[in-house]
């Protein structure tokens, strides 16, 4: 079964700041990281929900690509979470096709669970989106990532 842990972040402003995404996905004993632009910078849709969705989505397609079928995701955002568990109903559009996506990339999958981790419990993830940020301030990050 794969760990997964992702997260999102959208600075200095949210929305319409410099929005990244990022995963740690753990399988046995190998460590898969990825992360990127979640929206087109200083834009409207360049929030912090939808990196933080972004980076589930990604996360999804990777394990996709490695035929990985059972997965528990962990995420420090309760609103992402409780979506993806279907206990929240989505309203933002922008949002809900990101979700919807994610809903038939689920169809690939045997078993798969979303849990809310304190911030503190997902480091790893959010040090991965703030390098993403980084580099995206310093024009060496252009392309967004895992398009829908």
């Amino acid at each position: 079964m794969a760990k997964v842990n992702f997260d999102g972040l959208c600075e200095p402003k949210n929305p319409g700041g410099i929005a990244t995404y990022a995963y740690v996905i753990k399988i046995d004993n190998q460590v898969l990281q990825g992360y990127g632009l979640a929206e087109k910078p200083w834009s409207k849709d360049s929030t912090n929900n939808v990196a933080e969705y972004m980076g589930a989505y990604c996360a999804i397609r990777k394990l996709i690509q490695l035929g990985i079928t059972k997965a528990i995701f962990y995420g420090d955002s309760q609103l992402v979470i409780r979506q993806l568990s279907g206990e929240y109903r989505i309203k933002s559009p922008r949002l809900k096709r990101i979700y919807d996506k994610i809903q038939e990339s689920l169809k690939n999958f045997e078993h798969i669970e979303f849990k809310w981790i304190p911030r503190e419990e997902n480091t790893e993830a959010d040090r991965l989106t703030r390098i993403a940020y980084k580099l995206a301030l310093e024009n060496k990050l252009k392309e967004i990532g895992c398009r829908l």
